[in-house]
């Protein structure tokens, strides 16, 4: 995709320069611009767009709501994609010793109660799981009206048992919600997006910030985040080699985002009309070359269409227009939270169908942890804007690049990426 886009003359690409990027006498940065909150990552610089113009900063979501000195902005950072990155988290560990806010056992680490008194002792702790993959740890607990039983959890820091579960996750990025079906990497089958997050935050900082349980966020505090996260964009604006992606015709970077309509269901794989044309966004650059592979062993996907094989694109799943991430709220089982394919920082749990007896070893229930046995280890498709900017990738981290992530898939599906399609793959994902 982008050697074609990398060809392009200088000249055209970088015709508006400016927006949140390095001022210079030629271009000013000015006081609106420098509310795009610019931040650098491996392809170039992403921004984040709001529609009133800037980011309230007074919002709840940068306040402290809890007894630690935390904010939600300490796991849901704007220079890091609006969640938290392993190459932020390593460098806030080494400057601090491992003391800054983020690091405490409430929910980073490999367990609540480990042994933090020494900084080596914090490095053991917090660095397999919250810095080498930017995982936030809950505890889980199985409903006793489940489908199945808990008949073991090999936990590899030995704290967790069949009753209260350790479970390891990546911080969902609070940006571009008001153009997903869902927020969270295990939502329920009917979801209002605003209601969810202000519920979230107020949980959140029961949770995360050690508030008092007993004295709850007020609603409305909770409401007011919603409304400032549905006004939010964040996007990829610049490539390092090709320039600005808003140049020449392209409509690049989160303001354009901020005017792509969105419906739920309105490119429904499994409904009449489905385009495997997601991204339009660089046809005044170049086509994007629609590349076909099978779609096989995937629950929420090819049970759901029917069929398996399904013929389908990258876009079969990541189909909302302009945004990539599902059009309807739909979990699915790639098979990484298959035992064989698990982090060993991660607990393994054994599974017991109680109608079946049949036996399933995994280390994230997903969705399924609402007890239904057809919902284990799915997760939500994730919206590929602003990818590039918060590294690492997959629910668990698993992915340290979006290199890492293309032949993830490249090996689970045998795609063909060969003549440079891997390469001009990686290259279209860091322009989203």
């Amino acid at each position: 995709m982008l050697r074609t886009i990398r060809s392009l003359s200088a000249g055209v690409l970088f015709v508006t320069a400016g927006c949140g990027l390095t001022a210079d006498a030629d271009n000013p940065v000015t006081e609106s611009e420098a509310n795009l909150l610019a931040s650098q990552n491996e392809f170039g610089t992403a921004e984040t767009f709001h529609v009133t113009g800037a980011v309230d900063f007074t919002n709840p979501f940068f306040q402290q709501l809890g007894t630690n000195p935390r904010t939600c902005a300490t796991c849901h950072s704007a220079d890091q994609g609006w969640t938290m990155t392993t190459e932020a988290n390593n460098e806030l560990f080494h400057a601090t010793d491992g003391l800054a806010p983020l690091f405490n056992r409430v929910d980073e680490g490999s367990r609540p109660d480990a042994d933090i008194s020494t900084k080596d002792l914090r490095e053991a702790v917090f660095e397999p799981t919250t810095v080498d993959h930017g995982l936030t740890r809950f505890t889980r607990t199985v409903p006793a009206t489940a489908e199945f039983t808990v008949l073991a959890v090999d936990d590899p820091s030995g704290f967790s048992t069949p009753s209260a579960i350790l479970n390891f996750r990546r911080p969902s990025p609070t940006m571009n919600e008001a153009k997903v079906s869902s927020i969270l990497w295990t939502s329920g089958p009917v979801q209002d997006v605003r209601a969810t997050f202000a519920n979230v935050l107020r949980g959140g900082a029961n949770l995360h910030e050690q508030r008092d349980p007993a004295n709850p966020v007020p609603l409305a505090q909770g409401q007011a985040a919603a409304d400032l996260f549905l006004g939010l964009f964040f996007a990829q604006v610049s490539d390092r080699r090709a320039g600005r992606l808003d140049a020449a015709g392209a409509h690049g970077g989160p303001a354009f985002l901020s005017t792509v309509p969105f419906t739920l269901g309105m490119n429904d794989p499994a409904a009449p009309g489905f385009s495997h044309k997601v991204f339009d966004i660089y046809d005044a650059w170049a086509g994007f070359n629609n590349n076909e592979f099978d779609i096989t062993g995937v629950p929420g996907i090819n049970d759901v269409l029917g069929q398996d094989p399904v013929r389908g694109t990258c876009s079969t799943c990541h189909n909302t227009p302009n945004v990539g991430g599902h059009s309807v709220i739909r979990m699915v089982d790639l098979g990484i939270a298959n035992a064989a394919n698990c982090l060993p920082e991660l607990p393994v749990l054994t599974l017991q169908n109680k109608a079946t007896g049949e036996i399933r070893r995994i280390c994230d229930m997903g969705r399924g942890g609402n007890g239904v046995w057809a919902d284990l280890a799915k997760f939500r498709v994730p919206p590929l804007r602003g990818l590039a900017a918060r590294a690492p990738y997959f629910h668990d981290g698993r992915a340290k690049n979006i290199s890492e992530v293309v032949h993830f898939y490249k090996d689970r599906f045998n795609i063909d990426l060969s003549d440079g399609k891997g390469s001009d793959l990686e290259a279209f994902l860091g322009a989203l």
